[in-house]
């Protein structure tokens, strides 16, 4: 089993978050696609910015939103090749982040898995960062900080935008 995924289901059952086995309802979907929406627009904005430290926590957050989908469901990842190359564009890493999180509406654990790996290919293939470092950082984080799920919470993500770990140990130099 994956680690990173491993440490997903980790954080869900300590908090105490819901899993369907199989197939999301359409409500689901719909809900955990405007939390994949509002961590593209996270990382969006940190990519503008320009901090490397900030687009690190933020597409680390994006592939914990993901890996999310695919615990709540019992699926295990399916890794996939990422075919990106940087082109000297921001443009590209756009699409590329917008373009997973489109597909992922579908549901399906293999489409919240590629969103995943991208993340994972991006930390170290743009940022030059380690990916399994920052993703350790950042679960310990969310174990430390993340909130039980109940009444009033259902609505809320995994992922709290506005409260990030710092991960510059995790950027090569």
């Amino acid at each position: 089993m994956n680690k990173h995924l491993q440490s997903v289901r980790e954080f869900r059952e300590h908090f105490g978050f819901s899993r369907e086995e199989g197939r999301l309802s359409d409500m689901t979907i719909v809900l955990r696609q405007a939390w994949l929406m509002e961590g593209g627009k996270q990382v969006f904005l940190a990519i503008k910015q320009g901090d490397m430290t900030v687009i690190l926590a933020r597409l680390t957050g994006l592939a914990y939103l993901a890996l999310n989908a695919v615990a709540m469901q019992g699926a295990e990842v399916n890794l996939q090749p990422v075919s990106w190359q940087h082109d000297g564009s921001v443009l590209s890493l756009m699409r590329l982040i917008g373009d997973r999180i489109n597909v992922c509406s579908s549901g399906l654990s293999e489409d919240y898995s590629a969103l995943y790996c991208a993340c994972a290919q991006l930390s170290g293939g743009f940022l030059n960062a380690d990916f399994d470092k920052s993703f350790g950082l950042f679960h310990r984080h969310q174990m430390e900080t993340g909130t039980g799920r109940g009444q009033g919470t259902e609505d809320r993500s995994e992922v709290e935008w506005n409260r990030l770990p710092d991960l510059s140990d995790c950027l090569y130099e």
